[in-house]
């Protein structure tokens, strides 16, 4: 079986820190920072120390912390995976088509490396199973899907501040989905 290959887009700059996710998720809230140290249960000192990468969130309120919206939930995943590939914030034009657009070619690679993916892996179970270029193919089949999600994540913040949808509910379980 022959393996193709996919031309891999490039991919965006991420915001550097976790303590710049800290500020864009405080930035995007409609509360002050008094009041959101209030319901998250710490210091508003402990809110600007992390703003300014002094300290993080403590530890007990980071869970309420990353209720707030969903840039704080991805800035909290940061802070305790540093998987940026996929909880980080993309640098990028946050014109709403542009991240559609973004996210379809995303979308697009990743469902194409997928669809051969059945027949590759068919009756092999293990890394030893696997020749070294279909190993490669499978890595580059999961990256493509991480950039994806990636890509989706951010996508879905810029809707949620754009038009104020309020995901944080829907994305903890507390509400159910309207089309549900």
């Amino acid at each position: 079986m022959e393996i193709t290959t996919i031309a891999s887009i490039a991919t965006p700059d991420m915001l550097g820190t976790v303590s710049e996710m800290v500020q864009l998720a405080i930035m995007a809230c409609d509360r002050p920072p008094k009041a959101i140290a209030a319901e998250i249960g710490c210091s508003v000192d402990a809110i600007y120390s992390s703003m300014k990468g002094i300290r993080s969130i403590p530890a007990k309120a980071g869970p309420r912390f990353a209720g707030i919206n969903p840039i704080a939930a991805a800035a909290e995943a940061l802070r305790v995976t540093k998987f940026w590939r996929l909880w980080g914030y993309q640098k990028v034009d946050r014109h709403i088509q542009s991240m559609i657009l973004r996210l379809k070619a995303r979308d697009k690679e990743a469902d194409k490396m997928l669809s051969e993916m059945p027949t590759l892996l068919l009756d092999k179970n293990s890394r030893e199973d696997l020749t070294d270029e279909e190993y490669q193919y499978v890595l580059k089949a999961v990256h493509s899907m991480i950039d994806r999600d990636n890509a989706s994540y951010n996508l879905m913040i810029e809707l949620d501040l754009r038009y104020k949808l309020n995901l944080s509910s829907y994305l903890q379980g507390k509400e159910k989905s309207p089309a549900a």
